[in-house]
């Protein structure tokens, strides 16, 4: 067997794990000068490949783990090794496509609080990877005349997710990461309620905040690309009318602040009408 078919071989079968396709590698394998086994030898490259992907998968859902437990979370982890093998030489993306195999896998799926969980701790990975943006200041509204301000549309950071929760998600979240977390945190009850929350990339790291309904409506709103005016009255017509211009004007200077906005134009108006955005 020529060197780089043996490498391919060997490659194959640590990816895939032990197996009885292992035996025409086996044959190829001398016994180590110790005296261990070519099957001992591979396992130890086998299992330390998995333990990697477990790290990972780990590192990446410290809320899941905590919520889950050790042993449902490691148990989980082997199911999602075993159905969704490693496709990318980038061991970054192995993790993302937890969420969605837990929602389509019949042993996860009917778990929506840990299926959350994952979705939330999913977003702020991507986010953390996204690529930087200079957000704007609010002080870019100056620049526009007052008859302006209802065709005001914003450009949001890429990284921006807004997610629809099981309610007690981030609350948990916050517990099995803070300095004192526990080894297992209480696991959010299983039930009807929602909440909303925003994820996003500024100054180099993940940002998170709960948002209430209405902010929720006005920002999904506001994302599609929708005007300052016409967000006013989708809102508060989903809103049953209960939400006041000043409230829609507070959330708009909190998405300044946060760093959620890198650019704002007059819908309709020609190219010099607008604030540049961030390359």
């Amino acid at each position: 067997m020529k060197l780089a078919d043996f490498q391919s071989l060997f490659q194959q079968r640590v990816l895939a794990g032990s197996g009885e396709a292992d035996k025409p590698l086996l044959k190829k394998l001398r016994p180590s000068p110790r005296g261990a086994t070519p099957e001992t030898l591979l396992d130890v490259y086998q299992t330390g490949y998995r333990i990697r992907l477990a790290d990972f998968v780990s590192q990446d859902h410290p809320g899941l783990r905590a919520i889950l437990g050790d042993e449902a979370f490691d148990a989980l982890v082997d199911d999602y090794i075993d159905q969704c093998p490693s496709r990318d030489p980038n061991a970054r993306w192995f993790t993302t496509g937890l969420p969605d195999f837990m929602r389509e896998n019949a042993r996860w799926r009917d778990d929506g609080v840990a299926v959350s969980m994952a979705l939330f701790e999913r977003a702020m990975v991507d986010a953390f990877d996204s690529a930087d943006k200079t957000p704007v200041t609010v002080q870019a509204l100056a620049g526009f005349a007052p008859d302006d301000w209802a065709r005001l549309a914003f450009e949001f950071d890429p990284s921006l997710t807004l997610l629809e929760l099981v309610a007690g998600t981030v609350e948990a979240y916050n517990a099995a990461i803070s300095e004192e977390a526990p080894a297992k945190v209480d696991k959010p009850a299983a039930g009807d309620q929602i909440e909303y929350a925003a994820v996003w990339r500024v100054d180099h790291e993940s940002a998170y905040r709960q948002l209430e309904p209405d902010e929720y409506v006005a920002l999904s709103e506001a994302r599609a690309g929708h005007a300052f005016g016409d967000i006013c009255q989708m809102t508060a017509f989903q809103q049953a009318g209960e939400i006041a211009p000043e409230r829609l004007a507070q959330s708009l200077s909190s998405w300044f602040e946060d760093g959620m906005i890198i650019g704002v134009r007059v819908r309709g108006a020609d190219q010099s009408s607008n604030t540049p955005s961030s390359a």
